[in-house]
C-alpha cells in the first residue's frame, strides 16, 4: 500500500496549519488573516500583509519623512538667513572677518575684499590687493559694504592665499604674532631679522640696545 504524502502549507507567523487562501502581498509567504493586517476588503483571496513587513513599510515611511522634514527645515533657514543677512553680489566690497588667532594684536580685524564669484549655493568666492582668498564664504561670515571701497583693477586674482596669509600681508606688525629681532648691535646688517625682511624695528625688540633700524 502506497503513502501518498502531501506538503501541509503552515502559517508563516503562528506556524500553524494554513489553507493557502492568504498569503502576503509583499513577501508572498502563507499567513492566516487574523495573523496579519488586510489591506483590501476581508474575504477569500483578500490583501494581506505580514507583521514583519507592515514594519519594514512603516520604517520606510518614517524614515522618508523624516528625511523630507529635515530638507524642509534646511530650506527653511536658508530662507530666513538670506531674508535677514542677504545675498553676496559679483562687484560687491566684502569684510571678511580675521579670526584672533590670525592675526596680530594691533592689526585689524578684518580684511577687505571683493566678490568675483557666487555659487548655486549662494556662497561668494573674495578676492583681496593681495590675492584670492582660498574657499567660499556665506553672507554669514562676512560683512557686506554699502559702498564700494574696492576697484576691480586693485585686486590679485592670479594667486590664491588664506586668510592668515592675507592678514600677514595686511599687517603692519608681521601678523600673528609680533615680527622682532634681539639684536645686541645697531640692526646695520641683515644679520638683524627686521632689516633682513624690510621691515623697522618696533618696540618688541632689543629693549635698551641702540638701533639704528627705526
Amino acid at each position: 500500500m502506497e503513502t501518498i504524502f502531501q506538503d501541509v502549507l503552515k502559517c508563516y507567523v503562528c506556524e500553524k496549519d494554513t489553507s493557502g487562501a492568504h498569503m502576503c502581498s509583499k513577501c508572498d509567504k502563507h499567513i492566516h488573516v487574523i495573523c496579519g493586517t488586510t489591506v483590501s476588503e476581508e474575504g477569500y483571496g483578500s490583501k494581506v500583509v505580514c507583521p514583519n513587513c507592515k514594519i519594514d513599510t512603516n520604517r520606510v515611511r518614517h524614515r522618508s519623512g523624516a528625511m523630507d522634514s529635515q530638507l524642509k527645515q534646511a530650506n527653511t533657514m536658508i530662507a530666513r538667513s538670506k531674508k535677514e543677512l542677504g545675498t553676496a553680489e559679483v562687484g560687491q566690497t566684502v569684510a571678511v572677518p580675521i579670526p584672533m588667532f590670525d592675526r596680530g594684536k594691533g592689526d585689524s580685524r578684518n580684511l577687505l575684499g571683493r566678490v568675483i564669484e557666487v555659487n548655486d549655493k549662494g556662497n561668494a568666492v573674495v578676492a583681496t590687493r593681495f590675492g584670492q582668498l582660498l574657499g567660499t564664504f556665506g553672507t554669514n561670515e562676512m560683512g557686506i559694504c554699502k559702498q564700494n571701497l574696492i576697484l576691480e583693477e586693485e585686486i590679485n586674482c592670479e594667486t590664491t592665499l588664506s586668510v592668515r596669509e592675507a592678514a600677514t600681508h595686511q599687517s603692519l606688525s608681521g601678523g600673528q604674532g609680533f615680527f622682532k629681532c634681539s639684536c645686541k648691535s645697531k640692526c646695520l646688517s641683515n644679520r638683524c631679522k627686521c632689516k633682513k625682511n624690510g621691515r623697522k624695528c618696533n618696540s618688541r625688540c632689543h629693549s635698551s640696545t641702540t638701533c639704528d633700524n627705526k
